[in-house]
């Protein structure tokens, strides 16, 4: 028998281990990037950059995801969906913006 996977358990799932994902995804990024540096400022230069370019592709992903969200909240009329997917949408620009200025932080 096949289970349906619904976009509420799909968020639940994200919601619970979201945590968890980003630190999986920073620890592959830095494992699995290759760097090589002179010295250490441009082996730190190029992790802070690694770091940017991903975390600022995961915001991409979850402002597309809350997109969707929002958009079938308006499809069912559902205005508890529509909030999570805008709730969604802010949460990824919040990630990508943040991602965006830590060249600021970092050098």
């Amino acid at each position: 028998m096949r289970k349906i996977v619904t976009k509420e358990k799909v968020g639940k799932f994200l919601n619970r281990n979201m945590g968890t994902i980003v630190a999986v995804a920073l620890v592959v990024v830095t494992i699995c990037g290759t760097v090589y540096a002179g010295d250490a400022d441009s082996m730190w230069t190029e992790i802070a950059d690694t770091i940017k370019k991903w975390v600022t592709r995961l915001g991409g992903v979850v402002m597309f995801v809350g997109g969707v969200m929002f958009g079938l909240g308006w499809k069912n009329d559902d205005a508890d969906a529509k909030t999570r997917g805008i709730n969604t949408i802010v949460a990824g620009g919040i990630v990508t913006a943040v991602a965006t200025i830590t060249s600021s932080f970092f050098k």
